[in-house]
């Protein structure tokens, strides 16, 4: 797994920046100041933007995403649904049974008066660590762009998948603690499941549904 981490070091760099910035951020502001803080500015294009980009963290999307992968290599899409699938295994049972007091942004709404809220966006108050859909955008897409071989591809996949997570708190429906902490699931859940199958020697896992016709 270090040699795939080297071979794609900036957006591994990226992603240690970001990483590294939001846990600083985190252990200096309280919880609901930095909240409040991140959404100080909200404008009706971010509202759309982040609205969009979020559906990527979205289960539904992840699987028909997967899916797509058949008609290329069995072995591409079995990384991919495992890592989601076991990635998204681990959420739920984080969220329900280790952080099940965890609340999100919209139990706290008396106390972070002024908050913009994005119209159209259905709030949920509990299990909000860790971030379901941030695991997911980083356990799916970041895979995507190690599949894809192509450095320039992986970054953009990284930013992308960045950008997932901060959708969850710019929406309110995630604190920067829940989204640091499902990003690094997914991450390591793309790694593992690369690195797994990549070592993997089996003929039938590089034909695809088209091999069978």
């Amino acid at each position: 797994m270090i040699a795939i981490i080297k071979y794609y070091r900036l957006s591994f760099l990226l992603y240690a920046i970001m990483l590294i910035s939001g846990i600083c951020l985190v252990l200096l502001i309280p919880k609901l100041e930095l909240h409040t803080i991140m959404n100080s500015s909200h404008t009706v294009f971010q509202d759309f933007l982040f609205k969009t980009l979020t559906l990527l963290g979205d289960g539904w999307v992840a699987l028909i995403f997967c899916l797509i992968f058949l008609f290329f290599r069995f072995r591409y899409f079995f990384m991919l649904i495992l890592s989601y699938c076991i990635s998204g295994l681990l959420v739920q049972f984080l969220k329900r049974m280790i952080f099940p007091g965890a609340m999100r942004p919209a139990a706290f709404l008396e106390q972070m008066p002024g908050l913009p809220l994005v119209t159209g966006v259905n709030l949920h108050h509990a299990f909000s660590f860790p971030s379901g859909h941030t695991t997911t955008a980083f356990a799916v897409l970041l895979l995507a762009g190690f599949i894809s071989r192509n450095r320039l591809l992986t970054f953009i996949c990284m930013i992308i998948a960045c950008s997932v997570a901060l959708s969850r708190v710019y929406l309110s429906q995630h604190f920067l603690v829940d989204i640091l902490g499902g990003s690094m699931i997914g991450v390591l859940s793309a790694l593992f499941f690369y690195w797994y199958f990549q070592s993997m020697k089996r003929e039938w896992l590089d034909h695809s549904i088209r091999f069978y016709k």
